[in-house]
């Protein structure tokens, strides 16, 4: 099993978001982008992100969405996320356990992750999908060119 973007890991840090978010309910789509700015909250205006930042992250997004998904249904076979269904269709909500199994888990960065979740969550909490996919490509337009690699006169390719 990679430990790397694994549906374990990303099913832990999707409990910590649903954790931040209590009681609200999150779906998928929503889930996935939380999580995104999570990752990269310094580039949102928000606390230091936990993680570097590493070249071509807006690619993230497509790639994350299923392997999240089998992280929420894991984190919901352990009975740590419950589904919520409604007329606007499935959303996931903190367990009961959620809170109390955080807790036990005595880590820096998920500690720092729990952090950065409740800024995610206040900052972008209350705009509808749109408006955090907006903000997400209005700053990840820069990130193209934020790694470009100029040769230099130390790389031996100039002169």
């Amino acid at each position: 099993m990679q430990p790397l973007n694994s549906p374990l890991e990303l099913g832990l840090r999707t409990l910590v978001v649903l954790a931040a978010a209590f009681p609200r309910t999150l779906d998928l789509d929503r889930l996935v982008l939380v999580d995104y700015c999570l990752l990269h909250s310094a580039d949102l205006g928000g606390p230091p992100s936990v993680l570097p930042a590493v070249p071509n992250r807006s690619g993230e997004l497509g790639l994350k969405r299923t392997v999240l998904d089998h992280g929420v249904q894991l984190m919901a076979r352990a009975g740590m996320v419950d589904l919520v269904t409604s007329e606007e269709g499935m959303t996931y909500r903190a367990g009961e356990e959620a809170a109390p199994f955080l807790r036990l888990l005595d880590s820096p960065l998920l500690s720092a992750l729990g952090e950065v979740a409740t800024w995610a969550v206040d900052e972008f909490g209350d705009l509808d999908t749109d408006q955090v996919r907006d903000r997400v490509r209005t700053v990840s337009e820069g990130w193209a060119t934020e790694f470009v690699w100029e040769p230099t006169d130390d790389d031996g390719m100039l002169g």
